[in-house]
């Protein structure tokens, strides 16, 4: 029987695989890249606010020896338009992946250009709410960026899942189609996420078919275990690889690769990462996301699962109820931040123009008397 009609093979992801391949559809989604454009748009408003409110300070601002550096103004002209660029360029991008077009985003670019304005023209509270909310955005833009660079090996999944694991509690179901194949240096003939053929600790990629930026858009070399990274996996085993840093440190210690280890890096980790990794080139499989259909729960991402720490609430402007309680403040007025409770009414500050908006602030400890 089985002679006549021989089993077809089958091609089954490791746990640490599936959980590569969730994380690159996640990140690649249509879905995904469309929440970026409010959370820059929401960075805009908050930006505009501020300039708003600071720039009838700017003429005390203008240093003889500095000119206008520190001031308002000068934020406004150099560092504002790269909000908006981003934000032109986040819009581009969602409407191009109706042609299978993908690419990187413009967060690099945006956080580089903000680097380099100067917000002391700003308080400190307001500059270090701005800031903090920026680099929320920025993470969220580079997790993109990271799937598009194809630039993620083991560990930096790894690191990855540490800190969104909570969103895959479930993790999706996927088929390996062995019978779709695609081949580094050339675009795949689907796309998706590709796995190596044959090479089970080679790091999944996502590829495409449509245009873009032009040597993105095609598949890669295999990021892969060298000599040492395979001595680390065997000492200290898969589970324990990275997030043993006492492990890691003595592997170091004891490893005959130990004359290699010289760099002073703080985290043993890092120092196992950077020697640990190599590229070949290879041919893969497709890896399809089976929608609406999921296996059973990932263990080491329940305990993580939405719901186990607080999420920071959206922006509120004057007149709406506050949705949680807590401490808020508002750009709009320096010193302004207070507590409100669940369903408080946001008040509008005398003076401001418009809608007042009310921001959660980094800061939800009571102050001291």
């Amino acid at each position: 029987m089985n002679a006549l009609y021989p089993m077809t093979p089958t091609y089954h992801l490791s746990l640490w695989q599936k959980r590569q391949a969730a994380m690159l559809y996640y990140y690649s989604s249509q879905s995904y890249l469309d929440a970026l454009l409010p959370k820059i748009e929401e960075l805009i408003v908050m930006a505009e606010m501020l300039l708003e409110r600071r720039s009838i300070l700017d003429p005390l601002m203008v240093s003889e020896r500095w000119g206008v550096r520190d001031t308002a103004a000068n934020w406004s002209t150099g560092g504002f338009p790269a909000l908006i660029a981003y934000r032109q360029s986040t819009m581009w991008h969602m409407a191009k992946r109706a042609d299978q077009c993908y690419g990187i985003t413009g967060t690099n670019q945006c956080a580089h250009m903000l680097g380099e304005f100067s917000m002391q023209w700003a308080t400190a509270e307001q500059e270090k709410a701005f800031r903090e909310r920026a680099n929320e955005v920025f993470s969220y833009g580079f997790k993109i960026d990271g799937v598009m660079e194809r630039g993620w090996n083991d560990v930096i999944f790894w690191v990855i899942w540490q800190q969104v694991k909570g969103h895959f509690a479930r993790l999706p179901k996927f088929k390996v189609h062995m019978d779709i194949e695609g081949k580094t240096g050339e675009v795949p003939p689907r796309t998706g996420v590709y796995v190596s053929q044959d090479d089970p600790l080679g790091a999944l990629q996502f590829a495409w078919t449509g245009g873009g930026e032009g040597m993105w858009k095609t598949l890669k070399e295999c990021k892969t275990f060298n000599d040492i990274g395979l001595d680390a996996l065997k000492t200290l085993g898969r589970a324990g690889l990275w997030g043993d840093e006492n492990g890691l440190a003595r592997f170091i210690e004891q490893s005959p690769y130990k004359g290699v280890f010289k760099e002073s890096y703080f985290y043993a980790r890092t120092r196992v990462q950077v020697h640990s990794f190599t590229e070949c080139p290879c041919k893969w499989y497709f890896v399809e996301l089976l929608e609406g259909e999921f296996e059973d729960s990932d263990p080491d991402a329940m305990a993580d699962a939405p719901g186990s720490e607080p999420q920071h609430p959206p922006r509120k402007a004057s007149g709406e109820p506050c949705p949680h309680a807590g401490w808020w403040f508002s750009p709009a007025r320096e010193g302004s931040r207070q507590y409100f409770r669940d369903g408080a009414i946001f008040p509008k500050l005398e003076g401001d123009y418009g809608y007042t908006f009310w921001l959660w602030s980094p800061d939800q400890s009571r102050p001291t008397l």
